[in-house]
């Protein structure tokens, strides 16, 4: 790999987590590369630590997080930049598509003024332009009457659909950076197709990273090139998908194919 060809560059990220015991150690010298056009899959238990490398890459851990390490964003060190600078990089340089959506929504703001100010923020278009691509990305993440959808107050939507629209603001930005933190969660099998070829479709295009946390090792196995499996904070085992898939190396890692296996008979 050329470094000139890393898009973000994660080294010996640590992090540490201020409680009433101590200091807790949740996050320990975990490292890894994603290039553009490329997804990195993060794989691993409740609690791993999946979610906190996220927050830090994006530098929105909480005030009690100490963290320690480098993250490079197309060359540019994260780690130390001012709260303004992180700003104008989120929405545009960096997208997250959050687990919970309704976070991620103003509730007194319709979506329509949300969709459009994000993007007039970070572009030059109009207003009207602005509403003609949001409306095209609710089209391509198949929610019905997207002009209603504009329309409406986040709590007017229910889970899946807002997902489906945060999902749709990610993609309108084109951020050299995904980061996408479950985000088929609360979809039914219908809109976790829709999703996934969404971002077939952002991978194909070759100019956004995409790293992807998820429960769901069939969605890893579909999109990630590479898949990183982490454990009590640690990275434990990574390797391209298909071999990881095929031929495990860690026993934490066939523990968690075998599980899923079992899920699947089940099911079946």
């Amino acid at each position: 790999m050329n470094k000139r060809d890393i898009l973000l560059d994660v080294n010996g990220l640590n992090i540490q987590i201020h409680t009433n015991h101590g200091q807790v150690s949740t996050v320990r010298d975990v490292s890894f590369q994603i290039m553009a056009g490329k997804v990195l899959g993060i794989v691993g238990e409740s609690g791993c630590g999946k979610s906190l490398t996220c927050l830090a890459i994006l530098q929105l851990l909480q005030k009690h997080a100490i963290m320690q390490g480098s993250i490079r964003l197309q060359g540019r060190e994260l780690t130390g930049m001012t709260s303004k600078q992180m700003r104008n990089l989120r929405g545009k340089d960096m997208c997250l598509i959050m687990q919970n959506p309704m976070n991620a929504f103003n509730p007194v703001l319709s979506i329509e003024k949300q969709f459009v100010e994000t993007i007039r923020t970070h572009t030059a278009m109009s207003k009207i332009q602005a509403k003609n691509v949001a409306l095209e990305c609710l089209k391509e993440m198949n929610l019905p009457d997207p002009e209603k959808v504009l329309e409406r107050y986040p709590f007017e939507l229910s889970g899946g659909m807002l997902q489906r629209v945060m999902i749709a603001l990610s993609i309108a930005m084109r951020p050299a950076l995904l980061i996408a933190d479950e985000p088929t969660t609360a979809l039914d099998n219908v809109n976790r197709r829709t999703v996934v070829e969404a971002f077939r479709k952002i991978k194909k295009e070759g100019e956004t990273a995409i790293l992807l946390v998820s429960h769901d090792l069939e969605v890893i196995n579909e999109l990630a090139d590479e898949v990183a499996v982490m454990k009590q904070g640690e990275i434990v085992e990574i390797a391209p998908a298909t071999q990881l898939f095929t031929n495990p190396k860690h026993e934490y890692t066939k523990l968690l194919l075998d599980a899923r296996m079992v899920a699947e008979s089940r099911i079946g």
